[in-house]
């Protein structure tokens, strides 16, 4: 009677161990699958203005690795703190990597308000704005969450994906630094980006 426990005993622990490791691998697949590759493209032309009232395309994207972050000017916290970290990094790093940012409230967001903001964060900072159809059409192919939130009777925020996007000296996607990363791995990411 116990030889018979024991091995039903053997078995399920068999049995879990195969479903576990199955489970594990069939994750692993997916999650790759979700990984895109360093070529992946992201993003679709656009013809928008920059901060200095100049037109703008995806070309400005071409001839050298850059930053994307999309944002506004109003927001509290995760806009001024990501470009604070972004250009100080930049900086320590002695290297010069352009910073593209889109604003997701054009409606706000003028040339003239963008080219106030922005200096404040350094030199190397581009930014973009344009009509709100077709700077939600740019934001929406990078795959951008965006929500405008009510907060007062003539105000109002805009909750947003705080990823910033690395790209190749082709403009195409070269991967993320994800909200509050740790320096020394967004470190890693940039010198990484510089080499290839």
């Amino acid at each position: 009677m116990l030889d018979f426990l024991w091995s039903r005993k053997k078995l399920l622990f068999l049995a879990f161990g195969v479903v576990f490791i199955g489970i594990f691998f069939i994750s692993d697949f997916i999650a790759r699958k979700q990984i895109p590759e360093p070529s992946f493209s992201l993003g679709e032309p656009f013809s928008l203005i920059n901060h200095l009232g100049e037109p703008i395309t995806e070309q400005a994207f071409k001839g050298s690795p850059s930053l994307l972050f999309f944002g506004f000017t109003y927001c509290p916290e995760i806009c001024p703190t990501t470009l604070v970290d972004l250009s100080r990094i930049i900086e320590n790093m002695g290297i010069e990597l352009p910073i593209y940012f889109v604003t997701l409230d054009p409606d706000r967001d003028t040339p003239e308000q963008l080219a106030n903001y922005l200096p404040y964060f350094g030199e190397n900072i581009t930014g973009i704005t344009g009509p709100l159809e077709e700077v939600l059409s740019l934001a929406n192919s990078w795959g951008i969450y965006r929500k405008k939130v009510v907060t007062a009777e003539d105000d109002y925020t805009i909750d947003h994906t705080a990823t910033v996007f690395m790209l190749s000296n082709k403009g195409d996607f070269a991967g993320t630094i994800a909200w509050k990363e740790a320096e020394q791995v967004v470190v890693q990411k940039l010198q990484k980006l510089l080499v290839k």
